[in-house]
Formats: structure tokens, C-alpha cells, sequence
């Protein structure tokens, strides 16, 4: 993926202009990646098209639902918000934001096809504006929020403003604001490793050079006047440079600890942040309810089984998610079904199908509890987990017998996995390491996983988890705070 460079100094009048125009650019390719996806049901891309108002920068035209119109404003920094100057300021005679994507709206309102506007932006939001501060985290828009503003509120006071500003009432205002999409935060890089991922997904050379090169033809589009783009176009794009590597692959899209900017990219998505304890992703380790850790696994496997029905084999592992999630997502498309998964871990393109790269076998510490037949396995490579699982297994009363500790040989830390291949090597000498300390504990009923590592390596973990015996996979809740019993697999 793409290693972001430090810019030389402050960007010119016209710098500023280019990289505004490049970020466009950049937003188009992606857009023109959704129209070759082989489950999306975009049927054309459409650039600075006429007749849409001002929502014309990128469009995308839909099979079956609404489109969708995009705004794109760049900012040079993104410390710049998306505030009450931002959406009202007038220049001259010209219109606000706000004054456009109303009138915008009131062009394409259709009550059979209702549009989608999007601010598409790297600035943030204001978190301090009576409005704009609750933005809905899981749709980006403003209402209900809006909609339940008392009038006599800060809220309700502030959209009375807006409606005097744009020349309506609070109602016709508030279906605009129905409508209308805040994708904010969507920085430079974030959107190139956007892009780069649906490339991936797309079976397309995804290295920097391959995004230049596809960067590069969505300028083309635009200084050749073209207006509307094929999927047609977009092929002869991908065949003329030469981008095509493999087949297509699926994208399922994990949204545990975090919501993902655009989960329209997926193939298949869950989303369970609102599940979970904790305003922030850093703060995300358990759910409210432990019966939401079977919930999560429900919704997983029907999301898994939807996938091989349709016939993919090949799936690319989106989302921000913890060890145990990882480790699930392996299960439920387990390498004995044929499947081969995919996901991005550190700018590398780890895949459960990379040839090995011979690395030494771990090393095997047996600490014995006594408390039971079970095992406990505890995989440390990022960190050594011993003391913290040994002793929370004794403070849970787990019926374990034995602690068993694998590290690497070099000892545990976070550069020990230095690409794919090796990932592989150590998943497969993790499952040989459990399953040889099961020859030697055949009483044991339940397998116990701990695991402090790459979330790739748990899922690589998870895809080979064959042949053990029913495994609980535990997350970890923090240093001193212990661990929390998260799925359990038949395996």
C-alpha cells in the first residue's frame, strides 16, 4: 500500500489548486472501481456532469435505488472544518454550500428514486456546532438528530438559521437534510489505501505505480471532456495499462471496534460497533452484553454463508477488529471449504494461499495450574502473554490444567513477522504446536486461546483450525484487566 512522503514546504495558490483538481481525481477512480465490481449494482460514473445542480464532481448512477451526487472539497489541512462558516459563508454574489446543496436538492428531489447527496471532504466535522456535532456516527447524516431538535434548543435555534439562510421552512429543510450525506474525514491517504483495496478486490495490479496510473486516467476523463463513464471504459482503462492480475475477489467488510468510511465497497458487512462498551475504537474491547458475543458470531456465519453461496472462494477481510474477531473470521471460512482470505496487515497483502517462508518452531513453556483436564494455549508473538493469562485463568476458576506459552525462538515482538510467507509458516507451527500438546493431554475437552499478535496471524490461525478439539478464544481487555471469553468453535 502506499507510504505517504512528507510535503516540501507550504503549498502555492496554484498547489493548492492541482492538489485539490488530484484529490477529485482520486475520488474518481475510486467511484470508477465500484462501476467493475461484479456485485455492485453502480451502473455508470459520471464526472462534472450538467443538469445535476452543484452536486456534479462524481456521480454514481444506481440499478436499484437511488443515485448518488458528490460535492468534493478539499481543504490543504484537515485541522480545517466542516463548520458553520464552512456550510454558510458567501463570497460575493455567490451562493453558500448550504444555499447550493438545497437548491441542489430541490432539482433532483424525485419521491420515487429520492437522491443521495455527499459531501465528500477531508475536513472534519466541528464538534463544538449545535448541528454539525451530531452527525450520526453509523448513517452520516443529521437526523434524527435534527428532527428531534427542540425549537427553543441550540439545535432547533441553529436550524431555524439555516432555513431563513437557504429560504424555507424547518420541514422542506429538514428533507434535504434527509438526504444528505457528511463523508467527512476522508484524508488523501485513506483514500488511496480505499482505492488500492478495491483494486485488490477488483483482481487489478494495486501498487502505487498501478494507482498512478489509474489516478492519472480519471484526470484524463475529465480533461477530455468526458462526461459519463462505462463500465466499458473503465475495462478499456484496465486493459490498456494492464492492471488486470487475477480473478475478482469478495470483500467482507468487519465492522467490530470501528465503523469503516465507505461500507458500500463490501460485498458482504456487519457492523457491530454500537455493541460494544466505549466511545472510540482504542476503548472497544467487549460488548455491553456477553450474549452479544454469540449475536456477533450469528451474523458472521450468515455473512459467511452468503458469500460461499454465491459462489466466492476468494475473500478480501476488511474492518477494524480485535484478536478474537480475526480469529473467528478464520473459522467460519476455513481452509478444508476451499477458501482463500485475504487482508491487508501493515501496508502487506497477507493470504491464507502465500508460499511459506521457513521460519524456526516456536518454543513450548508449560506452566502447570492444576484447576482441570482443560488446556490453555496462549500465542505470544507480539508480546509474551504468560503472566497475564496464567493468572487470569486462576482468577476465573478456569478448569485448566496446563498453560502452554508459544514464542517465537527470537522472542516475542512486533517485527518478528516480517511478511506473508512467514505468517503462514507460523500459523501452521501454531496449529501442529496445539495439536501435538493435545496428543499429550488427551483428557483435555476444551481448548482455552490467548492470543497477542498480528490480527492477520489470528486469522490466518483461525483459517487452518482444524482438527483441535471445541476452542473458547478469549479477548484481551487491557493490561491488568484481565480477558473476556469471546467465541467458542467447534474445531
Amino acid at each position: 500500500m502506499t507510504t505517504p512522503q512528507p510535503s516540501a514546504g507550504p503549498a502555492s495558490r496554484s498547489g493548492v489548486r492541482r492538489s485539490g483538481d488530484e484529490y477529485q481525481d482520486l475520488i474518481a477512480w475510486g467511484a470508477a472501481l465500484r462501476v467493475i465490481q461484479p456485485t455492485s449494482d453502480v451502473t455508470q460514473l459520471e464526472i462534472e456532469i450538467k443538469g445535476v445542480g452543484n452536486v456534479d464532481d462524481v456521480v454514481l448512477r444506481h440499478r436499484n435505488r437511488g443515485d448518488r451526487f458528490g460535492q468534493v472539497k478539499w481543504a490543504t489541512r484537515t485541522a480545517f472544518t466542516v463548520d458553520e462558516t464552512f456550510m454558510t459563508e458567501r463570497t460575493g454574489q455567490a451562493k453558500s454550500l448550504l444555499q447550493k446543496l438545497y437548491a441542489s436538492y430541490q432539482e433532483l428531489r424525485d419521491p420515487v428514486r429520492p437522491p443521495v447527496l455527499e459531501l465528500l471532504t477531508n475536513r472534519g466535522l466541528d464538534a463544538t456546532h449545535p448541528l454539525l456535532g451530531h452527525v450520526d456516527g453509523r448513517t452520516d447524516l443529521l437526523v434524527p438528530y435534527a428532527a428531534d431538535a427542540l425549537p427553543a434548543s441550540a439545535a432547533g435555534k441553529q436550524l431555524e438559521q439555516w432555513a431563513t439562510h437557504v429560504g424555507c421552512d424547518r420541514g422542506r429543510l429538514l428533507e434535504m437534510l434527509t438526504h444528505l450525506v457528511f463523508r467527512t474525514g476522508l484524508t488523501v491517504s485513506s483514500e488511496r489505501d480505499r482505492a488500492q483495496v478495491l483494486m485488490l478486490a477488483a483482481g487489478l495490479r494495486h501498487g502505487d505505480d498501478a494507482l498512478r496510473r489509474g489516478i492519472d486516467a480519471a484526470a484524463a476523463w475529465v480533461r477530455g471532456g468526458r462526461r459519463i463513464i462505462l463500465p466499458s471504459d473503465v475495462q478499456h482503462v484496465v486493459d490498456q495499462l494492464a492492471l488486470q492480475a487475477s480473478d475478482p475477489r469478495a470483500v467482507l467488510l468487519v465492522q467490530a471496534i470501528d465503523r469503516d468510511p465507505h461500507p458500500e465497497d463490501a460485498t458482504e458487512s456487519v457492523n457491530w460497533v454500537d455493541l460494544y462498551e466505549g466511545d472510540t475504537a482504542a476503548t472497544r474491547c467487549r460488548p455491553w452484553n456477553d450474549a452479544d458475543w454469540q449475536t456477533m458470531a450469528d451474523e458472521l456465519a450468515q455473512a459467511t454463508h452468503r458469500l460461499e453461496t454465491a459462489g466466492w472462494r476468494d475473500i478480501l477481510i476488511r474492518g477494524a477488529l480485535r484478536q478474537a474477531t480475526f480469529f473467528l473470521v478464520g473459522t467460519q471460512l476455513p481452509a478444508v471449504r476451499g477458501t482463500t482470505l485475504s487482508y491487508i496487515q501493515s501496508r502487506q497483502l497477507w493470504s491464507t494461499d502465500t508460499a511459506r517462508i521457513s521460519v524456526p518452531a516456536p518454543e513450548r513453556r508449560h506452566i502447570t495450574t492444576g484447576a482441570g483436564t482443560d488446556l490453555a494455549i496462549a500465542v505470544g508473538v507480539a508480546m509474551d502473554p504468560a503472566e497475564g493469562v496464567v493468572n487470569f485463568t486462576r482468577a476465573a476458576a478456569l478448569p485448566v490444567g496446563d498453560v502452554v506459552i508459544l514464542t517465537p525462538g527470537e522472542g516475542a515482538h512486533d517485527q518478528v513477522i516480517r511478511g506473508p510467507g512467514e505468517a503462514v509458516a507460523y500459523a501452521q507451527l501454531i496449529r501442529d504446536s496445539v495439536r501435538a500438546e493435545l496428543e499429550r493431554h488427551p483428557a483435555s475437552e476444551r481448548v482455552h486461546l490467548f492470543l497477542a499478535g498480528p490480527g492477520g496471524l489470528a486469522l490466518l490461525l483461525g483459517h487452518r483450525w482444524n482438527r483441535i478439539r471445541p476452542t473458547t478464544v478469549y479477548e484481551h481487555l487491557g493490561p491488568g484487566r484481565g480477558y473476556a471469553p469471546a467465541f467458542n468453535i467447534d474445531a
